[in-house]
């Protein structure tokens, strides 16, 4: 990523997240759709019952992503945009139509 796309989601994160939240997010959904298909097809939001877990949750990082995506200007989005779309990609090719996985799917179009 450049520079300049570097620099605004730094501010987003300022605003909207902490600090090195975006990069988190991005490597927690990177090593979801990577991983095992059954943690995908099995994917249950409460499979951990531990408070402060939620993070660890690879659907609240992609949503954290959106959440990204949506507030970053125009240049700086697509390069993000060009990161998180091929991972997205892959979860639908590896994940089924399934409508208690239609609320993830969602966040792949926002």
């Amino acid at each position: 990523m450049s520079p300049a796309a570097l620099r605004a989601i730094a501010l987003i994160e300022r605003t909207y997240l902490r600090p090195g939240e975006t990069a988190e997010a991005l490597d927690g959904w990177a090593r979801f759709v990577h991983g095992p298909i059954r943690a995908i097809t099995g994917y249950e939001p409460d499979d951990c019952p531990c408070p402060g877990c939620e993070w660890d949750d690879p659907v609240t990082r992609r949503a954290a992503l959106g959440t990204v995506l949506r507030a970053l200007p125009g240049k700086p989005a697509r390069e993000l945009r060009a990161l998180v779309r091929p991972l997205d990609e892959l979860y639908l090719a590896r994940s089924l139509p399934v409508p208690e996985h239609a609320h993830i799917r969602a966040l792949l179009n926002a």
